[in-house]
């Protein structure tokens, strides 16, 4: 365990005595390396485990599946008796059966009724075997969440941790200090320390207006991050525009409904060596997930050929979303959009080399610029467009939360 820092390795230990653990910290601080090196011991010890995590990107940052694709449970807005007859049919409820631990990162975005609705799931399955299990929150199985409660919440519902359940957990907290993604700059690791409890002083507001003058070398394009789709969409027509006039092909995918009365356009117009992100879980194994970015190489009237970051080629159908359990009605479209632009939203999870932030008065949401600031490796990439003091803000609940697990 030599390359692990204290507190990882008590992580470890944590798991090997078979204990519940939340590893959790500020960004950059080794939680996903920390997962990869407990994933190897579960290995060694010929242990069963799930090695997911609540969003596609994030999935495949750790090489797992999203939690729902593991559990087999889709949406999982189904009822849990449905689900188990469902997972009855397949190999998801011997994988389920045999489970011994199971492993969350981004757990922050997990809200509490579908944490409670998890545990029930796995419950039920676990006491087929064991009447026991049945009484057992997560139906016995080992867990290791991972994430920071101080970067984004749950799309709805309350956090997790305010869940019954979890304190019926015994979780064992292990908070990560050291920062590693940013650990070449001591000054922004001390302005993301402060900024992630949801403070702001005017020095640092000084430091990241300074910022506003930053001029990136060998003419990189920094990948911009917004609070809200409309400034995304606003810079990703510019760029399209500048494509099109330098003659680049372009093509209008048109999206089918069958069966819906959608009011959402899923119509996409793509072009010809445009920056794109992936919008749907495709692949899991060869990375093609919601949040995957790539360049466009080719275009057909059915088809998009695109080239991911680490180069390799994949070619882009069209894609069904379901919209009932039946399979009776979907919505058939392209799952790509272009991305010179990403919400914040988007970018968890992500470290970024070359950023340009907007943290203006269009924050709507706890932790949005904490978690847009920690993607960056150091002060000299990011560029500030816009800064508002009010927009640094951190939940009550998470606040008291953090300030009970230092205590306790």
């Amino acid at each position: 365990m030599e390359s692990l820092n204290t507190r990882q390795k008590l992580a470890v230990d944590s798991v090997l005595n078979g204990e519940n653990i939340f590893i959790t910290g500020p960004g950059g601080t080794g939680k996903s390396f920390t997962i990869k090196y407990i994933v190897n011991l579960l290995k060694e010890n010929k242990k069963n485990y799930g090695l997911t995590a609540t969003t596609g990107t994030a999935s495949v940052l750790i090489g797992g599946q999203t939690i729902n694709s593991f559990l087999g449970i889709g949406i999982g807005n189904d009822k849990i008796s449905n689900m188990v007859k469902k997972l009855k049919t397949n190999s998801g409820f011997n994988r389920l059966l045999t489970l011994d631990v199971l492993i969350i990162d981004e757990i922050s975005m997990l809200d509490d009724l579908m944490f409670e609705k998890i545990s029930e799931l796995l419950s039920v399955i676990k006491g087929t075997i064991d009447d026991n299990n049945s009484n057992k929150p997560f139906g016995g199985v080992q867990l290791i969440l991972v994430g920071d409660f101080c970067q984004l919440a749950p799309v709805k519902g309350l956090y997790c941790f305010l869940s019954p359940v979890w304190k019926n957990l015994n979780i064992r907290n292990i908070i990560l200090n050291e920062l590693v993604r940013q650990s070449g700059d001591k000054l922004f690791q001390q302005i993301l320390g402060i900024v992630r409890k949801g403070k702001c002083t005017d020095n640092i507001i000084a430091v990241l207006n300074s910022l506003k003058s930053t001029k990136f070398s060998n003419n990189i394009i920094p990948t911009k991050l917004y609070p809200i789709n409309i400034d995304v969409d606003k810079i990703n027509n510019i760029e399209i525009q500048k494509l099109k006039n330098k003659g680049n092909k372009s093509v209008l995918y048109k999206a089918t409904l069958f069966n819906t009365n959608s009011k959402v356009n899923y119509d996409v117009e793509l072009t010809e060596n445009s920056q794109v992100i992936v919008t749907r879980n495709i692949d899991i194994a060869n990375g093609l997930v919601n949040g995957t970015r790539a360049i466009i190489k080719y275009l057909t009237s059915e088809s998009v050929l695109i080239q991911k970051v680490d180069g390799d080629i994949h070619t882009i159908n069209y894609y069904k979303d379901f919209n009932d359990l039946k399979k009776t009605s979907y919505i058939l479209h392209m799952p790509i959009k272009t991305s010179y632009a990403l919400s914040i939203h988007k970018s968890q999870g992500m470290t970024i080399d070359s950023v340009e932030l907007d943290l203006g008065s269009n924050i709507f949401a706890h932790g949005q610029t904490y978690t847009a600031l920690s993607r960056a490796k150091n002060l000299k990439s990011i560029k500030i467009i816009n800064v508002d003091k009010a927009s640094f803000k951190v939940n009550p609940y998470v606040k008291k939360f953090y300030h009970d697990i230092l205590d306790g």
